[in-house]
């Protein structure tokens, strides 16, 4: 029997597979996982939507928990594709059914699917940056629209039917203030997902505390186990800490690689915080009275 996500101790330590290739894919995701990773995310357009049998072969390459995403073809921007995959919200879900149906462990769709709300014209660090600095600009990737909740809450419930469990995430393209964290996560809740998945922007390191007095705010709701973390250069810093003050889990990459996200700390690094600190102070200490 596989191991779940839900099955892992927290915090524990994720890395994102991005490469082109199966091979590749597996090669990355051996070092990463003797390095200390515990889990894995996968793009599905990367690997031009692995069939069955090359979804046997991922997931027969390690025990631990390995979880498929299909983002709109704007986010593979940051990623560096050439023609990225354009697919409708329809498919993209359908998608990331058949995986878990094929065998991979559970998926990750953002907050809005079925109602894009917008956020910047392209998925770049520069839009990204130019999109937060606008005071008026509402955050990414969160709908409330009726229609598009309760087919996101079908979706879960075939993934959760196929037995995979869900993710739900919001890459806002905005700094995350603590109440609207506690809100972000609060929907992902009551739709029925097993973890929540916060992206921000910080673009200073007062930005940058705020993130973390999020986490502690989150502590403190009832909502389901969630990862908060930020985009821009404070995020070097508040990544590696975000498990200490109650983040579920940590992205952390194996090396670094040309036009990588270089902001993510080493698996080794992540491995090795969480392993030397003692993080549990976090998670109910911080509470006055």
């Amino acid at each position: 029997m596989s191991v779940r996500l839900t099955d892992l101790e927290r915090p524990f330590v994720v890395t994102s597979l991005a490469d082109r290739s199966l091979p590749e894919t597996i090669a990355t995701m051996k070092r990463a996982e003797y390095a200390g990773a515990r889990a894995f995310e996968v793009h599905l357009p990367l690997l031009s939507f692995p069939g069955p049998d090359e979804i046997a072969a991922l997931t027969g390459a390690t025990a631990a928990p390995i979880y498929a995403t299909c983002r709109r073809g704007r986010f593979y921007e940051l990623l560096g594709a050439d023609e990225p995959v354009e697919l409708t919200d329809a498919q993209r879900t359908e998608a990331l059914v058949e995986a878990v149906e094929a065998g991979v462990d559970g998926v990750d769709f953002e907050l809005d699917t079925f109602d894009p709300t917008g956020g910047p014209d392209e998925f770049t660090a520069a839009a990204v940056a130019d999109y937060a600095a606008d005071p008026d600009a509402e955050p990414a990737e969160v709908t409330d629209d009726g229609t598009a909740v309760a087919r996101q809450r079908e979706t879960i419930d075939r993934v959760h039917d196929a037995g995979g469990e869900v993710i739900l995430s919001a890459h806002t393209c905005t700094h995350i203030e603590p109440e609207t964290a506690i809100a972000i996560a609060e929907r992902v809740t009551e739709r029925g997902a097993e973890f929540a998945k916060l992206v921000g922007v910080d673009r200073d390191m007062d930005e940058g505390l705020e993130t973390l007095r999020a986490h502690l705010r989150l502590n403190e709701a009832d909502v389901v186990p969630y990862a908060l973390m930020a985009m821009g250069d404070p995020s070097r810093i508040v990544r590696p800490l975000a498990p200490m003050f109650g983040s579920a889990w940590v992205f952390a990459q194996p090396d670094l690689r040309p036009g990588g996200f270089h902001s993510w700390p080493l698996v080794d690094n992540a491995r090795e915080v969480l392993r030397r600190i003692d993080w549990r102070t976090a998670y109910d200490p911080h509470r006055r009275g």
